[in-house]
């Protein structure tokens, strides 16, 4: 599968399959995410009024979290993934 690389980009209404794309200092506004549960990598990037699916062993595990209740029904990732990631190196 081929990774496309996106540096410095505000990205507006596109579709990504995030484990195809590496983002770095990006901001994403109005963009379809789909996840599947493979490698990612995100640097520094914002997500902005986004829509999220995710897909297959990646939607198997929120399936779970949610009827365990780790997870209530409708909640959605931060917008700004610095705080999880240091806003270093990938997020697998």
């Amino acid at each position: 599968m081929p990774i496309t690389v996106h540096e410095g980009d505000t990205i507006i209404a596109s579709t990504f399959v995030m484990e195809e794309h590496v983002f770095v200092n990006c901001k994403l506004k109005n963009c379809r995410l789909f996840y599947s549960g493979g490698t990612f990598e995100w640097v520094n990037t914002t997500f902005e009024n986004c829509t999220w699916g995710f897909r297959d062993a990646a939607g198997n595990t929120l399936r779970l979290a949610m009827t365990i209740g780790m997870l209530k029904q409708g909640q959605t990732p931060p917008t700004n993934l610095s705080a999880i990631t240091g806003g270093t190196g990938p997020v697998n």
